[in-house]
Parts: structure tokens; sequence; C-alpha cells
């Protein structure tokens, strides 16, 4: 098969298609003033407005009419692309920022490589920089009903939500609107304007038809409002077909129907009425949501496609500009539908033809969401799949998650099944979703399926393929992930891109078996791959590894430099990134910076949150590295609460390693300190606790004091914790003081070592 071109840049990311989503539609010279509606949404501060009514019904007009005379406005045409909350809030901060200058340079780049779980945070910084900065912005959405996606929807409720006093936000949508408006609509926070306030009246209906000069007396235009019912569209439409009929009243006494009837009608009278090259063109680009002169000419196999669609758009209001170049375009939504619904009834051959061009064109482009919806209209399924499953990586690497998910269920089930590439890309996002089960049965596919090489995922085998998504997942437990990994390893070429993730697999193992050393070389592998996230993975690891050899400092040095190396590029919301601070926290407590460790457990919470469900093995071991530095840090609620998520994983797979023995010295160390917060604060010191106590005057630090006594540091932690609290002290100072003048201790007690001094 043909190589497959990489995808270089997310869709929503390219400057071109962004910029036209930001231009509100041109107003017409027929264009019908509205200005009591206008008025009734831009007097009112209610936070939202919602227009609302069926294809045709002027809701576009009516939010561009808003937009030219409201002071601070920003316009988005949403487009189905945005139905991936990722995608979604990068456009709509790229609209926001049409006014509100920078806005969100702190946290814009969040969104790219990161996790759907960035999400709601980004939403919440967006409503707090409005707060902060006070600057009046008013957002207008057009097409909100292509947007169903859950997370998209609850982030779109958060965000008018928390809109602050200064900021609006107006929507046009077909359909209800996504997010709940009990409590809007019940604290007078939500003007609604719907289809009936839409229809146009018997004085606006004769106004759009005499804009057309079409010669139409007082009984034609009745004869129009009462069989168009006032549908805006329909109006416009027999305006149109009524400005170039033959005979005027035949063809108002021929005018019959439904409003899908009178659409059905119009457009042949339309088409009748263009020539046959306008004719053929317009059904040909009919198939594409957004048309520019190159693509046109790609698709038509004509040369002419900027000028036809200036000379159409000068012409009739069904194609409109997106942008002010008028490099840009769409047809109006209902004409392009029944265009296309035209074309497949009539000319199914030709569809096919069609689409596999527009296929081509936009998978070289590098628009491979765009292009794969084309490639399965084509019938081109296996170079449709062969596009996706070559990108599916890269895109998940840029936080697109549900884009993916989206177009691996667009392929019909039996088909991905069969494609092996394609159910091990299934098997793929699946895992990195948190949908364990789901992905398992796609690497059951997989395992039985065929493929001729060379593969479009880059990957060096089947075999290795599936032993890097199970050695990823880890369902079996350790030692199976263990084995997958040296799997990978002995496939993958050691120069391949993929060889550091299996070696990512083989260390992350060992690490969780115990055999820390031993793992070592492979995360220093996996380094020096190109794998960022995993990168910082395996930085965090080997922080940990030095930490345990007693080098605090190379510790903190190469956990800083995994934290850093996260937040660069933007993956402050993974789950390695939490891993990150994992490390910062223990390699901080160990060199005595207690401030700087509780900055990093602060930091960890939001990409622990994040992960939700996704690679549960590896999140569970970060759970268990965070529990211990909340522990040492003295905060058991944090820690509890951290081994309380932790537990699932733990109870249901058998093979964990080491990590069930922490979990179980974790959980012992926090019922200590329970039972010693319920205990007798005049109870007696234990002779364990003496022995820390003649300690603390020493010079040594508490790693050397486990060293000296031949206990763990955890443990050293715990005894010193109870110290303090018999002694009602806050520090290490403080309690030597206070032992001192309590007689616990005396001045020759800091030379005298543990065996010899005297015990309560």
């Amino acid at each position: 098969m043909a190589d497959v071109p990489v995808e270089a840049t997310s869709t929503f990311e390219s400057p071109v298609v962004a910029r036209t989503r930001l231009v509100p539609p041109r107003l017409r010279a027929e264009t019908i003033d509205r200005p009591g509606l206008v008025a009734r949404r831009l007097t009112s501060p209610a936070r939202l407005g919602l227009v609302t009514g069926p294809a045709g019904s002027g809701k576009s007009t009516l939010l561009a009419q808003c937009l030219a005379v409201d002071p601070f406005p920003a316009w988005l045409s949403l487009d189905p692309v945005d139905n991936d909350a990722i995608a979604l809030w990068w456009s709509m901060i790229a609209a926001l920022r049409t006014v509100v200058d920078d806005l969100g340079d702190a946290y814009r780049t969040r969104l790219l490589g990161g996790s759907t779980g960035v999400v709601d945070d980004v939403v919440v910084s967006i409503c707090d920089e409005l707060v902060e900065r006070d600057t009046p912005v008013h957002l207008f959405l057009d097409d909100l009903h292509v947007v169903d996606d859950e997370l998209c929807r609850r982030s779109l409720h958060r965000f008018v939500s928390l809109l602050p006093d200064s900021a609006r936000v107006t929507a046009a949508t077909r359909r209800s609107a996504p997010i709940p408006l009990g409590r809007l609509r019940a604290n007078g926070d939500l003007v609604e304007i719907d289809g009936s306030d839409l229809t146009l009246s018997i004085p606006e209906a004769n106004q759009l038809l005499a804009s057309f000069d079409a010669s139409l007396d007082p009984a034609h235009l009745d004869i129009l409002f009462l069989r168009t019912e006032g549908w805006p569209a329909g109006l416009h439409l027999a305006g149109l077909a009524a400005a170039r009929a033959a005979d005027v009243g035949s063809f108002v006494e021929d005018f019959r129907g439904t409003d899908h009837d009178v659409a059905d009608y119009l457009v042949g009278e339309v088409l009748e009425s263009v020539s046959a090259d306008d004719r053929d063109f317009l059904a040909e680009t009919s198939i594409l949501s957004r048309l520019t002169g190159d693509l046109c000419d790609a698709v038509t196999g004509r040369t002419d496609g900027a000028d036809s669609l200036t000379r159409l758009e000068e012409s009739n209001a069904f194609v409109i500009p997106l942008d002010r170049d008028d490099r840009w375009y769409r047809y109006h939504h209902l004409f392009g539908e029944l265009l296309a619904a035209d074309l497949h009834r009539t000319r199914p051959d030709d569809e096919r033809i069609l689409h596999r061009r527009a296929f081509e064109w936009l998978r070289d482009d590098g628009q491979i969401a765009d292009a794969i919806p084309h490639g399965l209209a084509a019938g081109e399924a296996d170079a449709a799949a062969d596009l996706l499953c070559g990108n599916w990586l890269g895109m998940m690497r840029t936080g697109r998650a549900e884009t993916v998910r989206a177009l691996v269920e667009s392929f019909p089930l039996e088909f991905a099944a069969d494609h092996q590439p394609l159910a091990l890309a299934a098997a793929g996002v699946y895992a990195m979703t948190g949908h364990t089960q789901l992905a398992l049965r796609w690497l059951g596919a997989a395992e039985v399926a065929t493929y001729e090489d060379p593969r479009p995922d880059g990957m060096a085998s089947t075999a290795s393929a599936i032993a890097l998504i199970r050695g990823s997942m880890a369902p079996n437990g350790v030692d199976a992930a263990l084995a997958d990994g040296r799997t990978a390893l002995e496939l993958e070429p050691p120069d391949g891109a993929l060889y550091g993730l299996a070696a990512l697999i083989v260390g992350r193992a060992l690490v969780m078996r115990g055999d820390v050393d031993e793992s070592t070389e492979f995360f220093e592998e996996v380094v020096r791959s190109d794998l960022t996230n995993e990168r910082a993975y395996a930085l965090a690891e080997l922080s940990l590894g030095h930490l345990g050899r007693g080098d605090p400092e190379q510790a903190l040095a190469t956990a800083d430099t995994a934290r850093t190396l996260m937040h660069d590029t933007g993956g402050d919301d993974l789950f390695m990134a939490a891993t990150a601070h994992a490390a910062v926290a223990l390699a901080a407590i160990d060199a005595g910076d207690e401030r700087a460790a509780r900055v990093a457990l602060r930091a960890a919470r939001r990409p622990m949150v994040a992960a939700g469900q996704a690679m549960p093995m590896d999140v569970t071991h970060t759970r268990l590295l965070l529990a211990r530095a909340a522990l040492l840090l003295d905060e058991a609620n944090l820690a509890r609460e951290y081994l309380r998520d932790a537990k699932p994983v733990i109870d249901s797979i058998s093979d964990v390693g080491v990590m069930r023995e922490q979990y179980a010295d974790l959980m012992a160390q926090i019922d200590a300190l329970h039972s010693d917060a319920d205990g007798d604060p005049d109870e007696e010191f234990s002779e364990r606790e003496l022995e820390v106590l003649a300690m603390l005057p020493t010079p040594l630090t508490m790693r050397e004091i486990a060293e000296e006594m031949f206990v763990s540091r955890n443990t050293i932690k715990t005894h010193t914790r109870r110290v303090y609290r018999k002694l009602n002290a806050s520090s290490r100072e403080e309690a030597v003081l206070i032992a001192r003048d309590r007689r616990l201790l005396r001045e020759s007690d800091d030379r005298q070592p543990p065996s010899a001094r005297p015990q309560r």
C-alpha cells in the first residue's frame, strides 16, 4: 500500500480554517432587519441567548445582525470537528481572543498534548481571566447543534455558569440546547428566541420578496407567504426563483407543498436557471462542507473553482463566504443538503468518484479528520483505514482522543475487525481512554485478522503491536506486562520510534516487581528516545532510583527535569506529569525542602483527576507514590484518598508486584496515625520513640537516622510524628527544646550513641 502521510498538525490548529470560522456570514442587501429580536437579546443582561429553529429559519442571520451592533462581538461558526472537547475549546479561545487580546496565553497550549481532563480546568481559567480583565465580550456561536459530545456539553454548561457579568454568549441551534437550561431560566440568565419568533410576518415577507424585483403583485405575495408559512429560506428561494421565472403568475400558481417539498421544488427552479456548467459545479461540490478554489478544482477536475465560487456568491445567497479574503466558502446548509441528496439520487457512481478526489486532496493537505469520511463515502475503506492508522497515535498525543474514537467508530464493525491495523488502533484508543475490556476485545480481533506489510501504523509487526498495547494496559498483571515488553523489545528495531515505548513497559514492570536497579538501563533507553511524555515518566523513575540509592541531590535534579519536560511540551495534565511531581515531592522531602514538596504534591492533583481510568497499573503506581509523599508531609487524608482510588486495581488484578505490600504498609501507617490520634496524650513514650528522640539533637538527616537504626525512612517519619504529638511540638528544633525541658534529653545526649542513652 502507498505510504500514508503523517498529520503534522490538528485540523483545528489550521490558521486558514480557524480564520474562516471566526468571521460571521455577510449580511446581504435582501436581508430583512429584525430590530425587535436584536433588541430582545442585546438589551438583556442574561448570560445566555438561545436562538432555536429549523434549517433556513434565519438563525445565523439574526446572530450576524446582533453582532453588527454589539460593541464587543466575537464569532465562532461551530463545525463537526468541534464535537471534540479539545478542538472545541481551542476554537472557543481563538474566537474570544479576537476581542480579549492574548486571552489564554498562560494555559492555551495545555490543550495540545493534554488529555480531555484538562478541559474543565481550562474553562475555569478562561472565566477567571475574563473576571480579572473585566473586558466586555459577547460570544456568538453558530450551529451549536453540531456539538453533542458529553464532555463538550458539560464544559459549555460550566462555561456559561461561570461567566462574569462582563461576558455573554448567544448561540444558534437547530435542536434543543445541549446544556441544561432550567437553572439559567429560573435565574433570569436565559433569553430564548425560537422558530415561531423567527417566522417572518406578512410585512417582513413582502419586504423580502420585493427585494428580488420579481414583479409580484399583492396577491402573489400573499400566496407565497401562506404556502411557505413565513419560512425565511422558503421565501428567499421563492423570491429568487420568481425573479427568474418567465411567467411569474404560473410560477406562483404552481407553488405547492410542505417546507421540504417547497425546498425541493425551488432548488429545482434555481438549478434550472443557472448555466449547465454552474449546475454541474454545484452538484459536484455539494459533497464538501467547506469549499475553496483548489479543493473544488481537485474534486471537479476543472480549473475555475475560485472564479465559480465568486460568481455564484454574487448571484445568489446560497454560497456563503467564510473569510474576508473570499477564499473559503460554504453552501447554505439546506441548499447543500438538497444538492447532495439530488447528486446521490441521480449520479451515485459520480458521487463516489467525487468523494475519492476530495479524500485524496484533504489527505495530501494534512486534513486527516476531514479526509476520512470522504474516503469511506468513496468506498475506499482500506485507504481511509490506512490513513487513520498512520496518524492515530499522533492525534492522540495532541489530545484528540474523542476525534480518533469517533473516526474509528465510523468504520463498519465487520470491516474494522478484519482490518488488523484498524483493530489495533481501536484497541489502542480504548486502552488509552480507560476502556480496558473494549481494548481487549479489539486486541482479540487483531490477533485473528491479517494484514500485508508494510504496516501503516509504523509498528514492526502484529505481534509487536499487540505486545505494546497489552503491555501498556497490563491487564494480566506485572509479570505478563514484563513479558509483553520484552517481546516488543525483541521485535521492534532499536532505532525505531516504538523501541522506547517497549523499554518503558519493561522498566515500569521491573519497578512494580521491586527490581528498581534492574529497571535503570531500560529507563535510560527511554530517555534516549524521541517519546516526550514517556521520557518524562522514565526520568521520574530514574529520580526515584537515585533517591533509593541515597543521592537526594541527583534525585531532585532528575525529577525536576521530568517535570519541566512535561510542562514545556503541554503535558501538565497527563498522569506522567503527576509521576514527575511525585518524584519531586519525595526528593524534596528527603532533601528537607518541605515547601517544595508541598507545591509538587498540590500540582499532582489535577493530572491525577484527569487520568481517570486510563492506564490503571501506571496510575495506581503513581497514586502509591503520592500517598507516600502525602504521609511524609502529614497529609493523612490526602494519602487515604489516593489509597482509596488505588484499591480497585490492587483488589482486581492478582499480580501487582510489590504494590500490594506497598499499599498495605501505607494503610498501616495511616491506621497507626489514627490510633495515635485517639490515644491518651499523656501516654508513655515507647522504647523506639525514645531512641528516635535521642537522635533528634544530632546533625543526622532522617535518612541517616533510619540507616543508623536499621529501619525505613517511612518508619522514622512515623515515629517522629508521634514524638512531636506527644511533646506538642511542630518542628525538630522545638521537640529537642521541649524534651530537654522535660528532662527527656540531656545536653550530653548529642554525643552519645543510642545504646548509651537513658530510657524512660
